[in-house]
């Protein structure tokens, strides 16, 4: 016993009595379609961005797609009443200990990375040709108030989503509520994932909605197809894949960080293996352009430390006054002339890991290796 009482407390015994989703109601509200407001008492979450599914080895998890952070029952106390871990678990155990283990179902098999089951290419292209016909005009209208025009619109597959009416889906895809479809592409150009962004989100839920990870998972990095006049000798990285269309109408090769609390050692494995020899980005310097507020600021420094890292030649451009680079590029046609041309190279010392899973950048294993970012 330690001086409080308590013992040893066995965290997945515990976690195996923990109704997650009982918990959330208690410590933050649900809000609509069982999403919950962020349990984070620093986060005020105007509308609901928690939703809760079953992880590895059967034990609830939360996740707060406004804030990026989230975990087990242990870190939805922790958050809540500002406890460490240790009295966290004391909390949970006062109130969980001596109720029953619940039978929960197990979780459903996660779909690989870069392999989306056929129905969510059958939505991104019903939505790609849903974009031109009556049905896509509030979409096309919405598109081009941000700059975006049709040849670089068509080249990536953007699409429009009507709603159930014009796009029937199956359970698992985006809710069905106007929305422009964009799809994530691997280096190669194929579909790995597709994301909605809703014209006007409904109250309670957030801008975007994704597949059930059963149908895709995300693969943190969305790829782009550049048209117009080509910039060679520069990858543009930027937050989200509007942002990177941006670019791509420029002229760049451009992909798009799916939300920057990816700024990871994942992402930064996929942009650098993007950058072998076979991938034909080999002598191309990365710029880096996220958003201009807090959570911009720490994705774009986190990610550009760890590409350093990785031996490749990064620097960062910073949108002014709050902007984003579609922002930027509305407010100013000749952003393209603003790049930075300082790099920030990693030492001599320094040599690029690895990517995770080997280093497998041979002939036709190449297109899926580099899409391959769990």
């Amino acid at each position: 016993m330690s001086g409080d009482g308590w013992g040893r407390v066995d965290r997945d015994d515990l976690l195996a009595r923990v109704d997650l989703e009982q918990l959330l109601d208690a410590l933050s509200g649900r809000g609509e379609r069982n999403r919950w407001r962020c349990p984070d008492r620093d986060h005020p979450d105007e509308h609901a961005s928690v939703t809760v599914r079953v992880g590895p080895g059967g034990v609830p998890r939360w996740r707060c797609w406004s804030g990026g952070h989230g975990g087990t029952a242990v870190d939805a106390v922790v958050a809540a009443h500002g406890l460490d871990a240790g009295r966290a678990l004391r909390w949970l155990a006062e109130r969980y200990t001596n109720l029953p283990v619940l039978e929960r179902p197990p979780p459903a098999p996660i779909a690989p990375v870069g392999r989306p089951a056929p129905e969510v290419a059958v939505y991104g292209e019903r939505a790609a040709v849903l974009l031109w016909t009556a049905a896509g005009r509030p979409q096309r209208e919405w598109l081009a108030a941000r700059g975006l025009r049709e040849p670089v619109l068509r080249a990536n597959r953007v699409g429009a989503d009507p709603g159930r009416r014009f796009l029937p889906r199956p359970r698992g895809m985006p809710g069905g509520w106007p929305a422009v479809v964009y799809p994530a592409l691997t280096p190669t150009g194929a579909v790995a994932y597709v994301q909605a962004r809703y014209l006007e989100p409904p109250a309670g839920r957030s801008k975007y909605d994704n597949p059930a990870a059963r149908l895709a998972a995300n693969p943190r990095l969305a790829w782009t197809v550049p048209v117009g006049a080509a910039r060679p000798g520069l990858l543009m990285v930027c937050e989200g894949t509007a942002d990177a269309l941006v670019a791509a109408q420029a002229g760049f090769r451009a992909v798009g960080v799916l939300g920057a609390t990816y700024a990871e050692s994942r992402v930064a494995d996929g942009i650098a293996a993007a950058r072998h020899p076979a991938a034909g980005l080999a002598d191309t310097r990365v710029v880096v352009c996220f958003d201009d507020d807090p959570s911009g600021h720490a994705g774009s420094a986190r990610l550009s430390e760890l590409l350093a890292a990785r031996a490749v030649p990064v620097s960062t451009l910073t949108p002014p006054d709050g902007l984003d680079l579609t922002g930027l590029a509305l407010v100013d046609p000749a952003w393209p002339t603003t790049l930075p041309a300082t790099e920030t190279l990693p030492t001599a010392t320094q040599s690029p890991p690895a990517p995770r899973g080997g280093p497998v950048f041979d002939g036709p294993e190449l297109g899926l290796a580099l899409g391959e970012i769990s």
